[in-house]
Order: structure tokens, then sequence, then C-alpha cells
């Protein structure tokens, strides 16, 4: 019998002479799934490699020290077979790091495409995320600068070549030579002054990028865990969701953490809470050992790799989390109705997070009303039966494990308060301000919010200080959950 690596993934088939003649030890093997695995091992090995520091450094460095080689020849006297070598010896040099940054590039192309395929077979409603055609063209633009950059730096070497087989550096060679020159420092500085002028990131893994919202419902159940999701990429969100079902085996349930959706979400607001520098590391893991099993661990996750996603992506909902801790840390309010609202400017458009909790003893029902100028529709309407929440409108501490406390009061807000994740987009000129009102059944105004509309997106600054910490956890194990 042929091992797996001779038949590459193939099935191996019945015997066609008819039944009983079929290979007793027949079995099936996904060959789309091999191929993805194998191209995946191959994609993390070069990208390691790539991500070296070394290697970055004689990646960058290499172009300008060649264009200043290529003007040698214009300045200092010596023989023709030597000033060949030195060119020679020197484009090597330059050639050599940029060949592994092109095979990284291919093999994350190919296992891309493997990992999409996989999601449009076995997952089908996943096929029509706009995140999977982004990506696909971002490696495809990567591949295709990378190959630009191996030409032209062909190219320059050619032209000086060119010009040092001549038996004088007259004013022909000297313009070869010159525009070698430039074209390599061209190569040098053109990826530094994109990234500092915003119109590509520096990813060393390319496919950690940042992906527009997808498929999702208005209402958020589970604010942190339904946000992250809809941003995930079909690269990692498979991987997401292969942890999630293990994770299940592993929480205990109890008063306040009933299900692993609950447990989830409190592991994102824990993560959140410890970046934001209120609560310590030593206050983190006690928080999880509540409901997490004491034998069992939480295995090859990092938290804080899918909330660097988030915070580079859509700051708002954040915003809303952190009103609603200080919301529960902060004395009575004298409104037996809270409704807090913020908002994401993007490039067309804005996200707008609202979360209205009813604190008053009976159960009522709410117009909910966002007017957008110059927006697509002007007014968006919601009715909304809110029940009363069971929370008592006090001061909590933060931590506190023997009492009531922030951050199992979080849980219990989340689930009795409506929150919404609505969108409002302009095609000519933009929105100044979106305005959002609640309204009873009466039309009595109970609360109103006007949230200014940035006159420009701050999208790009977050967006890669974020991608660049993101790039330094992945350097370490690849895409990560694994």
């Amino acid at each position: 019998m042929m091992s797996d690596s001779d038949y590459m993934g193939e099935a191996l088939l019945p015997n066609p002479y008819g039944s009983g003649f079929e290979e007793q030890e027949a079995h099936w093997v996904d060959g789309l799934l091999v191929r993805s695995k194998l191209r995946e091992k191959t994609r993390l090995q070069w990208g390691r490699f790539v991500q070296n520091q070394f290697f970055s450094v004689w990646r960058n460095s290499g172009p300008i020290l060649l264009s200043l080689l290529y003007l040698f020849p214009l300045f200092i006297e010596m023989q023709t077979t030597l000033r060949i070598w030195l060119i020679c010896l020197a484009a090597l040099f330059v050639t050599l790091p940029r060949l592994p940054t092109i095979i990284t590039l291919e093999n994350t192309w190919k296992s891309a495409v493997d990992h999409l395929e996989l999601i449009r077979r076995d997952e089908a409603h996943e096929a029509v995320r706009p995140g999977a055609s982004r990506m696909l063209e971002e490696l495809d633009d990567r591949r295709n600068v990378a190959k630009l950059h191996l030409n032209l730096g062909l190219l320059a070497f050619f032209c000086a070549i060119v010009a040092l087989l001549q038996p004088e550096i007259s004013l022909g060679p000297r313009l070869l030579l010159i525009s070698a020159s430039v074209t390599e420092l061209i190569l040098a500085i053109q990826p530094i002054i994109l990234r500092n002028w915003g119109l590509f990131p520096d990813l060393k893994y390319p496919m950690l990028s940042i992906y527009k919202p997808c498929q999702r419902g208005m209402n958020l159940v589970y604010p942190l865990t339904d946000l992250m999701e809809a941003y995930l990429d079909p690269w990692t969100k498979r991987s997401w969701r292969n942890w999630k079902n293990e994770f299940e085996n592993e929480i205990r349930t109890g008063r306040v953490i009933k299900s692993p959706a609950d447990a989830v979400e409190r592991l994102l607001l824990l993560e959140h809470l410890r970046l934001k520098k209120k609560l310590t590391i030593e206050e983190v893991e006690l928080q999880k050992k509540t409901f997490l099993s004491e034998t069992n661990e939480i295995k090859n996750l990092d938290i804080e790799y899918f909330l660097l996603h988030l915070y580079g992506q859509c700051q708002g909902l954040f915003h809303l989390v952190d009103g609603m801790v200080e919301e529960l840390s902060t004395e009575k309010l004298e409104n037996d109705w809270a409704m807090d609202s913020k908002l994401h400017r993007h490039d067309y458009g804005a996200d707008v997070f609202i979360r209205i909790t009813n604190y008053s003893s009976k159960k009522e029902t709410v117009k909910l009303t966002i007017t957008t100028p110059n927006a697509v529709p002007r007014e968006q309407i919601s009715i909304i039966d809110m029940k009363s929440t069971k929370l008592e409108n006090k001061k909590y501490p933060l931590n506190d494990p023997l009492n009531e406390n922030v951050i199992d009061s979080m849980t219990q807000l989340t689930n009795d308060s409506e929150i919404f994740w609505m969108s409002v987009s302009w095609s000519n000129k933009s929105a100044a301000k979106v305005i959002i009102t609640l309204e009873n059944e009466l039309d009595e105004l109970l609360l109103e919010r006007e949230l200014k509309v940035p006159s420009s997106s701050n999208k790009n600054v977050l967006w890669f200080r974020a991608l660049n910490r993101i790039e330094r956890l992945a350097s370490q194990g690849g895409l990560i959950p694994r």
C-alpha cells in the first residue's frame, strides 16, 4: 500500500472489478486538507525566516548600499574586471533577500486559496464574505510589488553591467550608472515612504489584514464576541471556531457564567480590562479560576491577539464597554433609563454602537430613532420591548471576589440591556453629526444624544499601530490560535 505522501492525498478507490475486491484498509484522505496543511507549514517556516531581525536589516539596508556602489566607478579609478566583480557581488548581496520575500508571499497566496476553498466547501455561508476577496486581492498586490522590485533590481544591475563593460566611463555609461543607482535608491525608500504616508502597512505576515464586517445582526447579544467574529477574516475564523469547540469542555458553569458563550465574553472583557491597566495579571488569572477547570488551561490562545484586531478596526464598542464599566463604578443614576452611544468613523460612513438599559421596575416599549443628515436612510427607527434589569442602580467595586462587583455585574448588565450595532453611510457630503433619541409609547422624549462625526477617519493610525503589535505576536508562532 502506498503512503499518503505517495499519492498526494488522493483516495484509495475500491477495486473496479466488482464487490469483494476492494482494498481492505482503504480510506479516504482529504487531498485539499492535506495540501492546505503542507502549504501552511511551508508558509510558517519561510515567514519566521523573513521576520528575523537580522534578515530585515539585510533586506532594508542592502539596496541603499548597492545604490552607492553603483556610483563608485564615477569617482574611483579601478580596473574593469574589479569593477564588474564588485558590482556583481553587491547585486547578489541585494537580490538574495528579495527571493525569500517572494517565496513567502507565493506560499501565503497558495495557502490562503486553499483555506478559502475549504471554507467554501465546508461552510458555504462563509463564501460571500467580502473579507475573503479583499485578502486575496491584497496578497496578489503584495506578490506583484515584490516581483516588480526584483525585476527593477535586475534591470538596474544590467544597466550597470553594460556601463562597466565600456572601455571608458563616458557620458552614456555615466547616465546608466546614475540610473541604476537612482532605481535602487527608490526601491530602498519606497516602502518607508508609503508606510509613513499610511498607504499600506508593513506586513511581514500578509494575511494579518483588517477586514470589513459582513453578515451580522443589528442586535449584539455578546458584544465583544459578536463584533470580533464579524471582523475575523475566514483564515482566522476557522481556527477560532475550532478552539471554541474545545473550550466548551474546559469551563465550569455557575451563577454568573451559565454557558460557554458567557465564558468567552468574560475572557475578552478581562483581557480588555488588563490592557486598559484596570486589572493586573494576577487579578485576571484569579478571575479565570472562577469559571475555568482547575486541571485544564486555555490551550494555544492569545486573547490579546484578537482584541488587537478590534482595537485597530473599531474602537467604538470598546468605548461603549468602558462606559458600562464606569456606569457600574459610579453612584446611583438619577434617571430610570440609561442610554450610551459611541461612534466610529470610517471612509464613507460610520458605525454607531448604542446601549439602552431600563432601571425602572416595569417593562416598557420604547422607540429608538437614529437621524443622520445626508445619510441613506436619513432616519432609522426601531421599536423595542425593554425589560427591567435585575441589577440594582448603585455603585459596585471593580473587583471584589467576596461581594457583588463590576466584572460579574457586566454579564448581567449585558443580558438585561439592548446593545445595537447600527451603520450609517453617505455618498457625497459627509454627515457632521448623528442624533439618537429614545421615546416612550406616548412619544415623550426619554433620552437624547448627539454624536459629532469626525471630519476624517483616524483609522490609519490605530490600524497600523495594532498591526505592528500583531506582527510581533505572530512572529512567535504564526496565526493564533493554532
